[in-house]
């Protein structure tokens, strides 16, 4: 295959252990077979596998390998937030269907509130998109993005009923490897109250998340807000 770069064969490989083709508690392929897999150097493989490392789906072993140690989850209606996990593919991997309703689709201007919230410059052309996204037809969270317009040429509402990152990687070659994250618990507004069975909760779990591709360039900076009960934070530590 032509000389893929890092993100690419960290990408590749992580969909091959969502998939099971790359087991849990199997070893991954060697170096040298990675190597010629990939036409890549090993500094390019060990950066990927560092990378999966970082995010707990493997695991090097010092004499042995790199062994997989991600797992599905148990089949539930809650999110597991770790790594750079797309709803589609969290949902995929943990046996759910997704599904998404586009609520609004528009071209703005980063102005001075959206540089707070954002972190986008000031004069910025972004795409806002706001989705409310179901798993097994039950609304379980809704997404506040805001896209930078210049990454997401050709952008539609139809697309964004979808997968937006199956689009930016599959049909424009955009791959997303870092994601910084914030989460708080805030009260529930109006519109939550409408999409979400929050019952007697007034709070929904909040998840801030910028978002940056293979240059460092920052993509996408979404909010997600999600049910109390539908939501799970999973971390990675390491000693």
């Amino acid at each position: 295959m032509p000389k893929a770069v890092f993100g690419d064969i960290y990408l590749d490989i992580k969909r091959k252990i969502l998939d099971g083709t790359y087991a849990y508690q199997t070893f991954l392929p060697t170096e040298k077979e990675f190597v010629a897999a990939y036409s890549c150097s090993r500094n390019t493989l060990r950066r990927s596998l560092q990378m999966l490392a970082d995010e707990a789906y493997v695991q090097p072993l010092h004499g042995k390998g790199v062994r997989v140690i991600w797992q599905p989850v148990a089949k539930l209606a809650r999110g597991s937030l770790i790594g750079v996990e797309s709803f589609e593919e969290y949902a995929r991997s943990n046996g759910c269907v997704p599904s998404t309703d586009v609520i609004l689709f528009e071209n703005v201007t980063c102005a001075d509130d959206l540089v707070r919230t954002t972190g986008f410059e000031p004069g910025t052309k972004l795409v806002h998109v706001v989705r409310v996204r179901k798993l097994d037809g039950v609304s379980k969270q809704i997404d506040f993005n805001y896209f930078l317009a210049s990454t997401v040429p050709g952008l539609t509402p139809q697309i964004a009923s979808q997968s937006i990152y199956r689009y930016l990687e599959e049909d424009l070659g955009t791959h997303i490897v870092t994601s910084k994250r914030t989460i708080t618990v805030q009260l529930a507004t109006d519109l939550d109250k409408v999409h979400l069975d929050l019952g007697s909760y007034n709070c929904v779990a909040v998840l801030d998340n910028n978002a940056f591709d293979t240059n460092g360039i920052m993509v996408e900076y979404t909010e997600t807000r999600s049910h109390p009960d539908s939501f799970r934070y999973r971390t990675v530590s390491h000693r």
